[in-house]
């Protein structure tokens, strides 16, 4: 009688995690392949890197916001960092999550453009707006929605992958010859699992210490983290997999896995053109809310006019070359973003007496 509730609970609080990682860099592939597929055969062994960084901050984070009671961020931030640090964390944080805003806010563009031909800056248009009317539900509400989301993207994602693996997959010596070409995260592909990771610890963090407050017992929560982290990169794998099966395709596409999906079938295309726009809105959303619940409670006056002024901003810097945006944000803070996890295993593994 209790395994159906607690496995509901697991599905929406795993599912929020999905979908709070999974924005316009990751369903559009160009996260995979800056990250992994730009490593060739050694990007599985960094995504499963990921995949264990991923799985222990979300049983982690899951478990300490279950225990503990933090007002606001920077109070998560301190505690694991100390008062000096977390405090700059906490104003890195708002500044790194305004710039994932208008990563998603960009991504939409694209997305529009490329499928439905309409112009990128309408594209840009509807998601803000549609962000800027939902924010006021409140975090409840949001879990509920982007719970349903995740699982969602994840089965897509698996599905084109796995599909184009099967269809018209190109030998291994001519995606190797054009690995050269690919913006890469880092120089090593080990590192750049890790830097995957690093990067998302910093919005993740006081995102899962809110999610753990919505999950009905400590153990779904635990395990809300754990299936998250797994699922999430095990989609990374084999959407990895599926690019380099098809790199000379789609090496220098905006968005890759829209044009595997389009080799597959033309309304699957479709279909996954909705799937990515529902990645960044279930990304895109929380992170408004984060950034504007910092000016006030929901709704107030506050608030408000911080929430319109950042959705302003984000449209004006989103009209920036998509993959330059990726390139240049994500990788950079992955390296702030391993401190911070080295700052959350030392707490936990080696606590102050």
């Amino acid at each position: 009688m209790q395994l159906k509730p607690f496995c509901l609970d697991v599905l929406k609080l795993g599912g929020a995690y999905i979908a709070f990682c999974i924005g316009s860099g990751y369903a559009t592939g160009q996260e995979i392949l800056q990250f992994f597929t730009a490593f060739g055969k050694k990007g599985v062994f960094g995504a499963l890197f990921s995949m264990l960084l991923f799985m222990w901050l979300g049983i982690t984070l899951m478990k300490d916001g279950r225990k503990l009671s933090f007002a606001d961020d920077r109070s998560v931030f301190c505690y694991y960092c100390g008062n000096v640090a977390g405090k700059a964390y906490d104003f890195f944080f708002t500044c790194f999550l305004f710039g994932c805003y208008t990563i998603m806010i960009g991504g939409a563009g694209e997305s529009a453009a490329a499928y439905f031909g309409i112009p990128a800056h309408i594209g840009r248009l509807a998601m803000s707006g549609v962000c800027l009317f939902t924010i006021f539900l409140g975090l409840q509400k949001l879990v509920e929605i982007i719970g349903i989301i995740g699982p969602v993207i994840i089965v897509f994602s698996i599905l084109i992958g796995g599909g184009s693996l099967l269809c018209g997959a190109v030998p291994f010596s001519e995606s190797e010859a054009l690995l050269s070409l690919l913006p890469r995260s880092c120089s090593n592909w080990a590192f750049s699992g890790i830097l995957y990771a690093g990067y998302m610890a910093v919005i993740c963090i006081p995102f899962l210490f809110h999610l753990a407050s919505s999950a009905k017992s400590d153990r779904s929560a635990v395990w809300g983290g754990a299936v998250g982290g797994f699922f999430l990169v095990l989609a990374i794998l084999v959407m990895h997999l599926a690019l380099l099966a098809h790199l000379p395709q789609v090496y220098d596409h905006p968005i890759p896995t829209l044009l595997l999906a389009a080799n597959l079938s033309p309304l699957l295309a479709g279909a996954y053109t909705a799937v990515i726009l529902l990645g960044i809105y279930s990304s895109a959303v929380p992170m408004l809310w984060l950034l504007c619940k910092k000016a006030g409670p929901d709704g107030s006056a506050r608030s408000v006019l911080l929430c319109l002024l950042i959705v302003i901003a984000a449209l004006w810097l989103s009209t920036l070359p998509f993959r330059t945006l990726v390139g240049t944000i994500y990788p950079y803070t992955g390296y702030i973003g391993i401190a911070l996890m080295l700052c959350v295993f030392l707490r936990h593994f080696f606590p102050s007496s």
